[in-house]
Order: C-alpha cells, then structure tokens, then sequence
C-alpha cells in the first residue's frame, strides 16, 4: 500500500485537475487520508473526494463517461456505477491498478440534510496542499473536523480530536461555532472542544448531553 497508494492519488488528481482546467469542475479531498495531513498518520485503503459537476451541468453519464475513458474501473460495471451515483450521489470505482477504491462524492445543492451540505461548504473553503508529495485541493482543517463530526464514527471523533489538538491555536473558532450550529453538530464540536480524548467517554456523554 505505500506505493500503490500514491501510485493511485497521482492518477486521480491528474484528472481531477485536468477536468478542472478544461471543464471547471471543482474538486476536494476529503475523509480519512487527509488524517496524513491533519490529524494522526494512519494507514488508509480507499480515497474520498468531492466533485461538483452540478453547476456545470454535467451528467452523471458524461461524467462516469470521461473516468471510463481515463482508465478507472467500476466496481462491478459502469452501468451499476450510474445508477448508484443517481440514487446517493456517489460514485464509487477503482484506480488502473484496480487496487485502490475512489468514493466520489457528488454535491447536491438540493439536498438539505447535513451529509450533503457539508459538500458545497467545504468546496467554498478548500485550500491546495501537498499530499505525498502531490499537490491537490483539499478540505480546510476547520472543515475536516466539521465533515469528521457530521459522519460520528468513532474514528471519526479521533481524527477529529487529532486535528484539534494539533491545530487547535490556527484553527478558525468563530467559524466552526457558526456552521456546527448550522449543520446541527453544536452539542459534538461542544464536546471535542471540552478536552475528552477517550472516545468512549466521547459517545457516553454525547449519549446523555
């Protein structure tokens, strides 16, 4: 996984930037492999990105047409691929290596549950840095932390907490106070921000807050 993993990072933001470029469709990374970045190195066997195709009008079609054609594999066909990514707004496939699995997250400005408002929010705030020494949009550190506390999980508060610690002085406060009471994750951020670094502890008192 250490060179199959760059090996597969460096052919996603080759076309993410390329379609970029050429078609104006923005793009992030998001989820566990910005942990490298940000919060405590782990190890990571799949890539999660957003990718705002919506305001250009592209299709989900002509979309899963173009990694078609820049040598990225379904997970079962490409067909399957479509209609999942019609029916939850993500499209999920494999590098060329067919070793590394790409969730590709699609913005919808239409949908009002967190899960998706969190993608358009972070698009606004993005910021390039190097990731194995290549250089790509990312999700900003505040929002990192916000995306880790939308989702819940368990690894989730750790790299959140991860983030916090290390950043906590660089971090924009008045920021993430504001859109974790619009998104609904007030009582979390409340509880990262208190001091608990023991997940368990974490989930008992967000159980009872």
């Amino acid at each position: 996984m250490k060179e199959i993993l760059p090996k597969a990072l460096n052919q996603l933001i080759n076309f993410l930037e390329k379609s970029e470029r050429d078609l104006g469709l923005k793009y992030y990374l998001v989820g566990g492999i910005l942990a490298n970045v940000y919060s405590v190195f782990r190890a990571t066997q799949d890539i999660d990105f957003v990718v705002d195709i919506q305001s250009k009008g592209i299709s989900i079609e002509n979309y899963v047409s173009l990694l078609e054609k820049n040598s990225f594999f379904p997970l079962q066909d490409w067909n399957s691929t479509i209609q999942l990514g019609r029916e939850t707004n993500l499209i999920q496939y494999f590098d060329e290596q067919n070793l590394v699995k790409f969730d590709n997250y699609l913005i919808d400005r239409f949908d009002s549950s967190r899960y998706k408002k969190i993608g358009s929010v972070g698009l606004n705030r993005r910021v390039k840095e190097r990731l194995f020494g290549i250089e790509c949009w990312i999700a900003s550190k505040e929002d990192f932390i916000v995306g880790k506390l939308v989702y819940g999980g368990w690894q989730d508060f750790n790299d959140a907490l991860g983030c916090w610690m290390r950043f906590n002085e660089m971090l924009d406060l008045i920021y993430l106070e504001k859109i974790c009471k619009e998104l609904g994750i007030y009582r979390e951020y409340d509880l990262l921000k208190s001091g608990i670094d023991d997940p368990d502890e974490y989930f008992e008192k967000l159980k009872n807050y």
